[in-house]
Parts: structure tokens; C-alpha cells; sequence
């Protein structure tokens, strides 16, 4: 299981851990409440949408991937994150301040994804890595660090690649089926979006967008694909700090990013309830 609105290494990490498993004859599921953004739709495929109470019995073990806190858990249902952290419970996870509070847990900060914590301990275990299992956790680590572009991208991060790629990791799949592969509506969206929606402040330092709700309806567009968007913000030429802004029932939800290391974000996430690393919160 992973996190709520799961992005590609909270998917790449949860499969590729799960096909891993299943090679070596250990039984195990992925959970998505939340459900699977479209793009993934090629690369991955849920067992359970939910987790039930009859359910818990089921497993033996629960393993968090890429998930920080309880507030952010895939749970679902009356399953809260207290009841699960009661069971045997392990977190994997590269997010500073992890507040999850599992009785196992591996964090480390310094790792650019929890697709790369999962190569690793395969690897370094001696378990091998199937063409299927590399494709899911290269699909998490190309993800979350912009096909290693990002400030997070480290000599570690292109070691842990090499791994996957020679265990047979199906890149030219993962590039067609996410990066080039945006369907026409979502393409119209993003236009008008940067047309008609974006502003630039302090100097052509800051570039911010504000999604309004008549914009996601007339191009059926759900802001739970909205991978990827922040960083259109951020290519502006100029841009130190990119926001993407979009309201909810409950308040608004902000996505933060940095381009220049002297300038992180995630302090000014922390300073309203949210969390995140340095360069990329919200």
C-alpha cells in the first residue's frame, strides 16, 4: 500500500515490490483506494480498490511504500492507519520528517525514491529482478526524479537504473505509456491553463497557476492526473518557484516547487499543516 493520489514511485515502488514478491512464492496484493491515474493504466493494474475488515485477516503483513504520514495512507473504509501500524507493519519511504510511526520502518532521506529503496534491497539481498518487477521500479525512479533531471538525481540514483535496466527494465514501454502519451482533452487543459490561468510575480521569479473548477469541467479533466502539470509551471524561463494552486471542499491544495536549492519549499508546506522534500512539496 501507498499513499492517497499515488503518483509513479508510490506505483512503481508498490508493484515492483509486489511482483518481487510473488516471483519468490510469497502471496501479496496491491491496495489503491484512490484509485490508478489513466497513464499507469498500461503499466499497472490494482487487486483491491479497498481494504475491508474481513480483509485484514487476509495478510500477514502490511508494507507502506512512499508514504509519510498516517494522514496520507491509502486506507479505506473504517480501516485507519491506527489499526494497520497494530499488525505487523513495515514502512519504506525517502520523505523528510516521516511521522508514520511503524513499529518496522526504513527511511532515508537521501534516496531520490522509494522505487530505488526497493531496487536496492532486492539487489543487495541477492533476490533477482525480473523484466516485469525492473519496469515498475524504473517507472518509479524516472518518475520522481523527471527521468533523473531533478535536483534529486545522484550517481546513486543512475546505479540503482543501471540495475533495473539489466534486469530488463521495458523503458521504451515506460516512455510511451507515460511521458508520450497525454490524451487530447489534457492537452487543451495545460493550454489554456498557461494561456489564460498563469501569473508571474516577483520579478518573473515565481510562476503560479490557479486551476478553477469551469476549467477541469470543460475539458473533463480530474486534478487526480495531475502529475506532471506543476513542472509545465516550472519550465518558464526565469522561474525559481513554481505553484500550482487548486481549490477543494476542504481548502486548497498547493503544489510547490524549486529550482534552486538555496530556495527550498518544503518549509513553507510545513508552515501550513503539508510536507514533502526540499525542492518538490506541497
Amino acid at each position: 500500500m501507498t499513499h492517497l493520489r499515488p503518483d509513479g514511485d508510490a506505483l512503481g515502488s508498490s508493484f515492483g515490490l509486489k511482483q518481487a514478491l510473488i516471483e519468490h512464492n510469497i502471496n501479496a496484493s496491491v491496495i489503491l483506494p484512490s484509485g490508478m491515474p489513466l497513464k499507469y493504466n498500461n503499466l499497472c493494474k490494482a487487486d483491491l480498490e479497498t481494504l475491508e475488515e474481513q480483509d485484514l485477516e487476509k495478510f500477514d503483513l502490511f508494507v507502506s511504500v512512499d508514504c509519510a504520514n498516517g494522514e496520507r495512507l491509502g486506507c479505506s473504509g473504517k480501516i485507519t492507519p491506527e489499526i494497520l501500524l497494530s499488525r505487523n507493519f513495515i514502512n519504506i519511504d525517502h520523505h523528510k520528517g516521516n511521522s508514520l510511526g511503524a513499529k518496522i520502518q526504513w527511511v532515508d532521506e537521501t534516496a531520490p525514491s522509494a522505487s530505488l529503496m526497493v531496487t536496492e534491497l532486492l539487489h543487495f539481498s541477492g533476490k533477482k529482478i525480473s523484466p516485469e518487477a525492473a519496469t515498475f521500479l524504473m517507472t518509479g525512479m524516472m518518475t520522481d526524479t523527471g527521468c533523473f533531471c531533478f535536483a534529486n538525481t545522484n550517481s546513486r540514483a543512475f546505479h540503482a537504473a543501471a540495475i533495473a535496466a539489466d534486469a530488463g527494465a521495458k523503458i521504451e514501454k515506460i516512455v510511451n505509456s507515460i511521458f508520450f502519451n497525454k490524451p487530447l482533452n489534457q492537452l487543451k487543459f495545460e493550454a489554456e491553463l498557461i494561456e489564460k490561468h498563469l501569473q508571474i510575480l516577483c520579478d518573473g521569479k515565481v510562476s503560479l497557476a490557479y486551476v478553477p473548477d469551469e476549467l477541469l469541467k470543460k475539458y473533463s479533466f480530474e486534478m487526480r492526473e495531475d502529475e506532471g502539470l506543476i513542472d509545465i509551471v516550472r519550465s518558464v524561463a526565469g522561474t525559481v518557484v513554481a505553484l500550482l494552486i487548486h481549490r477543494r471542499e476542504d481548502g486548497f491544495r498547493v503544489s510547490l516547487r524549486s529550482k534552486d536549492q538555496t530556495v527550498p519549499v518544503r518549509p513553507i508546506a510545513l508552515e501550513f499543516n503539508g510536507g514533502g522534500h526540499a525542492m518538490a512539496a506541497g
